[in-house]
């Protein structure tokens, strides 16, 4: 999905509207510059990480997650989170005050939904499904009503702007296309692979990651697998020498020196202290 469409003129792409129960943990990971997913709990429970913070999860929870924010969300086990999720991304604004760039200075928020937010995102999942023969306008405009009502609920006070950038990157509406390769199976994504989904060189490729992630493709990979080793430690009864392998490591001892470098403890240690907690 990608459908494009202007506000005020304000550039507003969207690219995915979800809705399905969340079984297994989505590691930590982020968006890029510009980006923003908005969640809402349909119904079931569960826990929201960030680098700071934990917060439960549980029905008609609404919770914004905005670009380079790092988040993780592990369901509950016995009443996992049935989630509708809407992901899009805000360029080329042109006004400094108006509701696009006021829902576009909060990188995250979390509170209750009100029945018309719920509102909109069943229609929006509805309207997806569908496909009906105005299915980018209907979206277009639900999209729009969906920003507004959540920029009511969240942000009735604009002391506290933050400057909003723009995008100018020529491929700015597929740069998305590395956060999914990331969270589907970063064991063996390489730099081409990413190059090549998006239809420039792998030069050019590395040039965007370092504007809308401000990292390099490398630090991405190691940081997405260390996710991943996390997760599977956490929740799967595998050994070491399989963790290693199912994150793309064909050398064991390199796997674990990778590991203490990011979390200062081995996976085994690692996996104790989860298992205590």
């Amino acid at each position: 999905m990608d459908i494009t469409f202007y506000y005020n003129k304000n550039k507003i792409q969207l690219f995915k509207i979800f809705s399905g129960t969340l079984s297994e943990i989505v590691p930590m990971h982020s968006h890029t510059k510009n980006s923003f997913e908005i969640h809402l709990i349909d119904y079931g429970s569960g826990l929201l990480e960030t680098e700071c913070e934990k917060y439960s999860l549980s029905k008609n929870t609404l919770f914004i997650t905005g670009p380079n924010l790092l988040h993780k969300q592990t369901p509950d086990r016995f009443s996992p989170m049935h989630e509708l999720c809407v992901y899009f991304r805000i360029s080329d604004s042109k006004k400094d005050n108006d509701i696009i760039s006021r829902f576009a200075s909060q990188s995250f928020w979390i509170g209750k939904s009100n029945a018309e937010i719920r509102h909109l995102f069943k229609q929006m999942v509805e309207e997806n499904e569908k496909g009906s023969q105005w299915h980018d306008d209907i979206l277009s405009s639900l999209s729009i009503r969906l920003i507004s009502e959540i920029t009511r609920l969240y942000f009735p006070d604009y002391s506290n702007q933050k400057k909003e950038t723009t995008a100018t990157d020529l491929n700015e509406s597929r740069s998305w296309i590395l956060d999914q390769l990331f969270s589907d199976d970063c064991s063996n994504v390489t730099l081409n692979d990413f190059s090549e989904q998006i239809g420039v060189s792998q030069r050019q490729a590395e040039r965007i990651i370092k504007d809308y992630y401000g990292s390099s493709f490398k630090k991405l990979r190691y940081e997405s697998k260390m996710a991943q080793a996390a997760t599977i430690l956490e929740e799967k009864n595998i050994t070491v020498e399989e963790c290693a392998e199912k994150c793309g490591y064909s050398s064991t001892s390199a796997f674990i020196s990778a590991f203490k470098n990011k979390y200062k403890i081995t996976p085994n240690k690692y996996r104790e202290q989860m298992i205590k907690k």
